[in-house]
Formats: structure tokens, sequence, C-alpha cells
């Protein structure tokens, strides 16, 4: 590895359907830019790797619409424990206004079917 190369951004994905995790771990990994260090399938799990990983992530990508806990809900909570992780909320459902509560929250809003590690590195800087 070159010295010039960026440190791998460290990212935790969050979805309750277990293909999702698949299908995003594959998108995310392909180039050395992104590690991922953890999938979990709730809020309430999120929360707790999130605390428990040291070092912390640098980025959580978490589903909007998941039982329990949803997504906002487990944004707000984040970031209260852990205010300098970026948050990049995402569904398969394009509904009006996501983007928008997302951004309230300080996070970000990145539609499934635009996942890449481009798109996901866009978001973390």
């Amino acid at each position: 590895m070159n010295s010039a190369s960026p440190r791998a951004r460290r990212i935790v994905v969050v979805d309750d359907q277990a293909e999702f995790l698949r299908i995003a771990r594959s998108r995310l990994t392909r180039d050395a830019c992104l590690e991922v260090v953890g999938e979990v399938t709730s809020g309430e799990a999120a929360l707790d790797l999130v605390t428990r990983l040291t070092p912390g992530p640098d980025g959580v990508l978490l589903d909007v619409e998941m039982p329990g806990l949803d997504g906002f809900e487990t944004a707000r909570r984040l970031r209260a424990l852990a205010p300098d992780v970026r948050i990049i909320l995402t569904s398969a459902s394009v509904a009006a206004g996501y983007g928008a509560v997302a951004g309230r929250i300080g996070a970000a809003f990145l539609p499934k079917n635009r996942l890449s590690a481009e798109a996901v590195l866009n978001l973390l800087d």
C-alpha cells in the first residue's frame, strides 16, 4: 500500500433484511476505501454496537423502515451517543420528506437504489 493512500473509512450497516446486508457489504467493499466493521439487524443492536466499537466507525448506513426502533429514532439516539459519527439513512421507499427529516436529525439520505461506495464516501466527507 502506498503511503499516500487514505485509510479505509469504517462503516456499520443496519438493516432488518439480511439480504440487504449482504448486498450492501458487496457494493461497499468493492475497493479498499470502505471497510464494513459491523452489520446489525435492529436499531437497538446498532446503538449497542456503535458505542462498543473502538475506534468508533466513521459512519452508519441506517435503514429507515425497521420494526422496533425505526431509522429516524435510531439516528436521533446515535446523534446523542456518538455525535461525530456520520449517519446516512437509506430506504427502498422514496417517500417524500425522508431527506428533509434526515437533514433535521443531522443525517444524510441515500436511496437504496443509489447505494455505492462512491456515494457513501461522498456523504462521509
